[in-house]
């Protein structure tokens, strides 16, 4: 007997994929499956430099629509957020993961984070070689790729808004959000504010029932009806001779039979109408301009859709996830391995400084809410105060971060190199595994809820404040990169002072140019975003090349 060929295989034996997934992906062998999100994921470890931000603009542009619908996307955007961890790391995993699998989502996750995490290995390697002041055309060009930064990440804000704002609630939402995000800096706001955007839409949309089990006078939608029914003038009486005249002549026409009706309304077509006839003709008239056009009747709501009356996007993509019972296993895990770590460091006396360090790197991946800007002060609290790395090493990776491809959480691995000198290789490994290891269990144990729950009138109401919540922090990216954007070395007269430092991006309004070039060349003319984090680089250097080496000091000082 013959055997089917499986779903996306060709008759010749070669496997197709179609960019419209099927009902069940899992019919489609795992090699095709890992083959293709190889081939979407191959090249972004070395592409997607410029931040959080700017690696959302690049997956929604990849894999919108092709891999998941806008909503699912926002979804998974937002869920990122809510998490510890890095947001744009645990979005390509998630990505990888409900369209091809949990192993697809390692293997996209290996690619996304290696190139970067090597590469700020290598800077950890030879950092203490470098000089103490970084030459002036360095710092022009790291200048120049957080100004064209700074664009991409405006453009994921805008593009993000387009689908989480539906209604005057989520827009307001995105503007608190990114208001208390802009004043506020505690780790800790990052998770409220989004967990407190599902919780107003919830109640938002849910109210008429919240309010519905109030009493009577208290129930705003009940008073509201009294009045408009009070203040409704009152129909005038109708005349009963009519309502009976018109009953007795549909009681005569419903009498007769089909073919006596056929055989009287010919007769009464070639014979002219009578006073009866005329009378009936009036008294219709008179009732439908007494009584006003006749209103079919509406079907009646489901439940959901009578309480949640907010728009709502369909999530058409079917998505691949675990099985709930090893899903719940794992984030049971994941609590296991925590306390575990924590535990037996804490009954030592003097812990070995690679526990010491693994044990700060895995805290840190489980607190962070927020992506780079919250992770950068908490790992130089890690690592500088104890002693493992100079503050001068410290300010010199963080000024290169941009410069390398990948999540900003890679610099974890710069700093395990530095936390452990006598063997780099474990440093670097340790460092790696434990700031990313948190969010990417956690994201792979809540993913089965997600799927389980996604479709309901709840859930919809909730990540619909989270999806709002979470792009306004896009907005706080935007102004966070905006602050320190600018590295300049400081001045004390003419004398160039020996460390780096960074400052807002209004040093010079050709930065501001090279953000709005961004923005636009992005969204509107089809660059990739590569091109246009490189088209910012080109742009500092040829700044350099107008100021030199005396006028970029001279920008650089802020007194």
């Amino acid at each position: 007997m013959p055997s089917t060929p499986a779903a996306g295989a060709r008759d010749d034996g070669s496997t197709h994929l179609d960019h419209s997934p099927p009902l069940d992906r899992r019919s489609i062998p795992l090699a095709a499956r890992l083959v293709e999100t190889v081939r979407e994921y191959w090249d972004l470890g070395f592409t997607v430099f410029g931040g959080p931000g700017v690696h959302v603009v690049i997956l929604r542009r990849r894999l919108v629509p092709k891999w998941v619908d806008e909503t699912t996307f926002t979804d998974l955007f937002s869920l990122g957020n809510a998490l510890p961890g890095p947001g744009s790391t645990q979005l390509a995993f998630s990505l990888a993961v409900v369209r091809n699998g949990t192993l697809a989502g390692f293997l996209a996750f290996l690619i996304w984070s290696i190139p970067g995490a090597v590469g700020m290995a290598g800077l950890g390697a030879g950092v203490r070689k470098f000089p103490e002041r970084l030459p002036p055309i360095v710092l022009a060009l790291l200048t120049g790729l957080n100004a064209s930064a700074v664009g991409l990440i405006a453009l994921a804000a805008y593009q993000l808004s387009k689908t989480a704002i539906t209604d005057p609630v989520t827009r307001l939402l995105v503007l608190l959000s990114a208001s208390f995000g802009i004043c506020y800096h505690a780790p800790w706001m990052y998770p409220v504010l989004v967990f407190a955007g599902g919780f107003v839409t919830l109640l938002f949309d849910f109210r008429r029932q919240i309010l519905g089990r109030l009493p009577t006078a208290l129930n705003p939608y009940a008073i509201r009806a009294r009045r408009k029914a009070a203040a409704a003038p009152p129909e005038p009486p109708q005349d009963p001779n009519y309502d009976v005249e018109l009953e007795s002549l549909g009681e005569q026409r419903r009498s007769s039979t089909a073919e006596d009706g056929a055989q009287r309304a010919t007769e009464d077509d070639d014979k002219p109408r009578g006073a009866e006839d005329q009378a009936a003709d009036t008294v219709r008239a008179t009732l439908r301009q007494r009584n006003g056009p006749s209103v079919q009747p509406q079907p009646s709501a489901t439940p959901a859709s009578s309480v949640v009356d907010a728009p709502s996007t369909e999530r058409s993509t079917p998505i691949m996830v675990l099985n709930r019972k090893i899903a719940f296993a794992l984030g049971a895990g994941f609590i296991v391995y925590l306390v575990t770590i924590i535990v037996v460091r804490s009954q030592l006396n003097n812990p070995p400084r690679a526990l010491d360090f693994f044990t700060n790197m895995v805290i840190g991946g489980t607190i962070i809410f927020g992506g780079g800007p919250v992770v950068i002060p908490l790992l130089r609290q890690y690592t500088v105060q104890p002693g493992w790395v100079e503050s001068r090493d410290f300010l010199l990776g963080f000024a290169i971060l941009q410069a390398f491809p990948g999540p900003n959480f890679n610099f974890a691995v710069y700093l395990g190199v530095l936390s452990l000198p006598h063997n780099p290789v474990l440093g670097a490994f340790l460092g790696w595994v434990g700031i990313f290891s948190p969010g990417i269990i956690l994201k792979l144990a809540l993913l089965p809820l997600y799927h389980t729950w996604r479709k309901h009138a709840v859930a919809i109401s909730v990540l619909r404040g989270l999806n709002a919540a979470a792009v306004g922090l896009v907005y706080t990216a935007v102004w966070q990169l905006f602050l320190v954007g600018y590295i300049y070395t400081p001045v004390s007269g003419n004398i160039p002072t020996q460390a780096s430092a960074s400052g807002p991006l209004t040093s010079d309004p050709f930065w501001g140019v090279v953000a709005s070039f961004a923005f636009v060349a992005t969204q509107w003319y089809k660059s990739p975003p590569a091109v246009t984090i490189v088209g910012g680089a080109l742009a500092g250097l040829a700044w350099f090349g107008v100021v030199g080496a005396r006028g970029v000091e001279r920008q650089q000082f802020f007194g």
